[in-house]
């Protein structure tokens, strides 16, 4: 577990910064894959960390497979977008059309699936979760994806409204989402611009290290797209 500002740390569920969770004070931000409960559990135990709740940037397979695992250990509540909430519950993530051609959903939902959980709370736009991070609705990605903004020291949790890697090569560096799992690009451009505007100097993204300095790279990034 990696400390990247007061109160908030990281952990990295894959080797290259893969997937991401993030610890800010005692919630956790999203819980990996299917695989990652363990290793999450581990890092919170070793921090000496007690959970109080947790919260998620929206229902993918690589953000809530270990969510279930981890509700069941600890008993702690679970909020999500408002959004996203039938797809959390129903196990079943809102993705593009493409990928909801039947061949192609069977596959993705093999390689990331995940069990439907309970939500116990519907995240909308500037509820606070914890140590001065408010919720951003952050629609695109998913129909329910937020994100998390400490304006005090300009640190912005974007779930994958942004990667901070390629996914491919996994060389570090700001990049749209892929297409395939995007139900709606441009309102995801839209939440792209809307972050670049607050001019965060810490972006954590779902994918990829940490982007420091972060202003200038998200201004070049939106104006691009």
């Amino acid at each position: 577990m990696e400390q990247i500002a007061p109160d908030v740390f990281r952990i990295p569920l894959l080797p290259r910064d893969g997937v991401n969770a993030y610890i800010v004070g005692d919630v956790l931000v999203d819980a990996g894959m299917k695989g990652s409960a363990k290793k999450i559990l581990k890092a919170l135990d070793a921090a000496g960390v007690t959970l109080s709740a947790h919260v998620i940037t929206h229902a993918h397979g690589d953000h809530v497979g270990g969510t279930p695992t981890i509700v069941d250990a600890t008993g702690v509540p679970v909020s999500v977008g408002a959004g996203d909430r039938a797809a959390a519950e129903a196990g079943e993530p809102v993705l593009s059309a493409k990928a909801r051609r039947p061949g192609l959903h069977g596959i993705l939902k093999f390689a990331g699936g995940f069990d439907g959980f309970s939500v116990d709370h519907s995240l909308t736009e500037g509820d606070d979760i914890g140590c001065g991070f408010t919720v951003l609705e952050t629609p695109g990605h998913s129909p329910g994806h937020v994100s998390f903004w400490r304006e005090s020291d300009g640190v912005l949790i974007c779930g994958d409204v942004v990667t901070a890697m390629h996914l491919l090569t996994t060389k570090p560096g700001l990049h749209q989402p892929p297409a395939l799992l995007t139900p709606d690009p441009e309102r995801n451009r839209e939440s792209e611009r809307r972050l670049a505007g607050l001019e965060p100097q810490i972006v954590l993204a779902g994918h990829g290290p940490p982007v420091r300095d972060a202003a200038q790279a998200m201004r070049t990034f939106v104006a691009g797209l």
